[in-house]
């Protein structure tokens, strides 16, 4: 160390290293207590349009119009989800339904293939079936024994859970309600703050970065559902909903993406003679992925400036930490720490 202190790239080590403990902790242990109040101020400025007309317009005032502005939000987004929610049930009642069906299917494709192996590689004839009975054998065990003890301890946890969430709920909807009327407020006293101009100057970018990482995962991953429903719907699936939403969930994985579903699923339907079914899904899966290469660098630009490998590292570094939320937290305080670096370049610059 010199007699002037800390070299720069000392003080940028430092600040890396307290960066990235403040981020761990911050997601950790402060996110899930501010949650709701978050929630709230998204419902806050999601209705505040609406608040602000029909106060200038009509002369409602803003906790009045608040309210009705909320119940019209819950009314149209519970309609929405009560819709999929009964699609989804009948589609899952459906399944389980005809599980023994699906059983012997597969059972048959099984002990196809194990005969071939056994041809193959010369084996004594049920050599290869017998191997998988018994791999199969322990994990029906395994699930007996330790998966659905499990789930039923949970299943009182899960009752209070949903006893606490609509507690939850309550305080999102008055919490929105008092944001929504002093909004106005809030906002002069954060830029008569003496802390203003640092945090605006990272929340901003935070802003512009993380809302657009999200916004754009959220719609590409609509659109890909949808197209992945009516395409499942055009070759008369049953569970065409239900597999959409699973194949857009997917793809919203760097590198993995849909193909690693439809291109094998295509390729299956093409062996069994099924040229139209095949046709569609491969056609699904060109679509897909020109709305994902279309799409995420127009809604994006160099907003991130973070290559797939690094949101494929954050999303599994996330869920070491954080568990199945570390998906979604990963790439969120990936995108935080590079905004705080940007920052902290900036302020230097300065």
């Amino acid at each position: 160390m010199s007699k002037e202190g800390f070299s720069e790239k000392q003080k940028m080590f430092f600040y890396m290293i307290i960066a990235t403990a403040a981020v761990y902790f911050g997601l950790k242990y402060i996110l899930p207590l501010f949650v709701p109040f978050l929630a709230a101020y998204f419902i806050a400025w999601l209705i505040r349009p609406l608040v602000s007309f029909l106060h200038r317009k009509l002369g409602i005032p803003p906790v009045i119009g608040g309210a009705a502005a909320i119940l019209l939000l819950f009314a149209a987004v519970g309609t929405g989800l009560f819709w999929l929610g009964r699609m989804l049930i009948d589609q899952l009642t459906a399944f389980f339904s005809n599980l023994p069906e699906y059983q012997l299917m597969l059972s048959e494709q099984i002990e196809g293939i194990c005969s071939g192996c056994d041809r193959i590689f010369k084996l004594s004839p049920g050599t290869a079936e017998a191997a998988v009975e018994e791999n199969m054998r322990l994990v029906m065990k395994n699930v007996q024994t330790e998966v659905i003890p499990a789930l039923s301890k949970q299943s009182i946890s899960v009752a209070i859970g949903a006893a606490g969430l609509l507690g939850i709920l309550l305080i999102v909807i008055v919490s929105a309600l008092l944001i929504v009327k002093d909004m106005e407020s809030y906002k002069e006293r954060f830029r008569d703050s003496r802390f203003y101009r640092e945090i605006h100057r990272i929340t901003g970018k935070l802003s512009e970065t993380g809302i657009a990482y999200l916004r754009t995962q959220g719609i590409i991953m609509l659109i890909i559902a949808a197209i992945c429903t009516i395409g499942l719907l055009m070759i008369e699936n049953n569970y065409a909903l239900l597999i959409g939403i699973g194949i857009a969930l997917f793809d919203a994985f760097p590198v993995l993406g849909s193909g690693l579903i439809l291109i094998p699923w295509a390729v299956i339907r093409l062996l069994a003679k099924d040229i139209r079914a095949a046709v569609i899904l491969a056609v699904m899966y060109v679509i897909c992925q020109l709305v994902r290469e279309v799409l995420e660098p127009k809604m994006l630009g160099n907003k991130i400036g973070i290559p797939p490998i690094g949101t494929m590292m954050a999303m599994y570094v996330g869920v070491k930490l954080f568990g199945v939320s570390g998906f979604l937290l990963g790439p969120v305080g990936l995108i935080i720490l590079k905004t705080c670096f940007s920052a902290y370049s900036v302020g230097n610059k300065e």
